[in-house]
């Protein structure tokens, strides 16, 4: 399986972008920071001559509404059943396609394992604490995206612990590991995007690929027998390594 991968494109600033119709690629994953969840037809404009599977993981900025998070995924799903049905929303949820297992969810953040500090910084500087709401109807907390990070484990252990036969990819949006030559080693928002207990769980499991995004930092590196690739665009102006790149998870260890 040929899978062809995007993420923080971030399509709301009217990014100008479109897939490649010459792709070969079997599968589309776009993980996160694609659009907000206020405006779903920029997805509609990027996607409207891909006719194969995509698979969807939501990025924090897709909560960017001043909507319950649960009102905003509630839309979604319904907009794509309507108009783009080759498209499958992963919401701390598998599905196999073609013999090639995935699990996919936003996966969020422990920030080292609840540090009062790191979530004290992200509180006082990061948007997410401000402009997304809470599906108690009231605006998110950190304590809140931990809850989010220890649920997403849960059920990726217990799928982990499944007997599949084939490969297993597993797509997030925040980072189980960072870029090794990332500029965020010694930021004090490190923890609120970068999730340190993930790496022992990669050497464990060894799934054949992990996809990420988040930190507007390309990468592709292997943890063991696992290929850590992440793939993104960033904000407009940003300058990086993003292009269109396609891979076949069948010929990973």
């Amino acid at each position: 399986m040929k899978i062809i991968t995007y993420s923080d494109l971030h399509l709301e600033f009217g990014t100008k972008l479109q897939p490649p119709q010459d792709s070969d690629a079997d599968l589309m994953i776009l993980a996160g920071d694609v659009i907000t969840f206020k405006d779903f037809m920029p997805l509609g404009k990027f996607l409207k001559d891909w006719k194969k599977p995509v698979l969807y993981v939501a990025g924090n900025h897709e909560y960017y509404t001043n909507k319950l998070m649960s009102q905003g995924n509630e839309r979604f799903k319904a907009w794509l059943a309507e108009n783009h049905q080759n498209v499958t929303f992963l919401q701390d949820e598998e599905i196999s396609i073609d013999g090639v297992h995935f699990f996919g969810g936003t996966m969020w953040t422990d920030f080292d394992n609840s540090d009062i500090h790191a979530m004290l910084i992200a509180k006082q500087q990061m948007n997410d604490y401000r402009v997304i709401m809470h599906p108690d109807n009231r605006r998110l907390k950190p304590e809140d995206t931990v809850a989010f990070h220890n649920n997403f484990i849960q059920k990726l252990i217990d799928w982990f612990e499944k007997d599949l036969q084939g490969a297993r990819v597993v797509i997030t949006h925040n980072a189980p590991t960072l870029n090794r030559n990332t500029k965020y080693n010694n930021s004090p928002l490190r923890p609120a995007f970068n999730s340190l207990d993930m790496e022992k769980i990669i050497e464990k499991y060894q799934p054949n690929l992990w996809i990420y995004d988040h930190t507007h930092e390309c990468d592709d590196q292997m943890i063991g027998d696992t290929r850590i690739i992440s793939n993104q665009l960033g904000y407009p102006g940003n300058s990086g390594h993003f292009e269109c790149i396609d891979f076949d998870v069948n010929g990973m260890p």
